[in-house]
């Protein structure tokens, strides 16, 4: 059998005589000339619209949640500093049953006894005199009012750059489908 004679080298097969067809026509999105409709146009800023509305909400909630947190943790604080109270007040008890009040205590209780009488009718004469005079009776036992004032102000701000950011993020993506959706007439 010769090389010719193979089924292969049938004419038929040869795949060198397929003609090139032309291309079909490009249509819808990749067509050079492909506008979106008024409705799509439409659609897309609905979408944009709802999409900065979440955001607002996931903010909001996060927001809440922060300030939620703060105020457990002030809480928290209150609890302690009432519970330091408590064992100051049991102590002084103590030692005032047992008629052993020290001359440290002595001598805040008359600081402080004469600080309150000079203030007068203040409001808050007594915390303001407590935090002047700590009491200092064992180590790490002190005034809790002090421990109350050295707490975390909460005046830190953790949101304002996501609220920045997604300012600025909706004004390009507004100013972006402005100039590429607007209908030119």
């Amino acid at each position: 059998m010769a090389d010719r004679d193979s089924v292969y080298n049938d004419p038929a097969y040869d795949i060198t005589s397929v003609p090139s067809w032309k291309t079909p026509p490009l249509h819808g999105a990749y067509a050079p000339n492909a506008r979106l409709s008024a409705r799509a146009k439409a659609g897309i800023g609905a979408g944009v619209v709802v999409l900065a509305a979440a955001g607002m909400v996931a903010y909001s909630n996060y927001a809440s949640a922060e300030a939620d947190a703060e105020v457990r943790k002030a809480q928290i604080a209150l609890d302690n500093s009432r519970l330091e109270l408590e064992k100051q007040k049991q102590a002084a008890d103590l030692a005032k049953a047992g008629q052993e009040e020290t001359p440290a205590q002595r001598a805040r209780r008359e600081a402080v006894q004469a600080c309150v009488a000079k203030a007068g009718n203040a409001f808050n004469a007594v915390s303001e005199c407590g935090k002047a005079y700590p009491a200092v009776d064992a180590p790490g036992m002190v005034n809790t009012s002090r421990t109350v004032a050295d707490g975390d102000g909460g005046d830190s701000m953790p949101g304002v750059g996501l609220v920045v950011l997604g300012v600025a993020g909706t004004a390009v993506a507004v100013g972006w489908m402005k100039k590429h959706f607007t209908t030119r007439r």
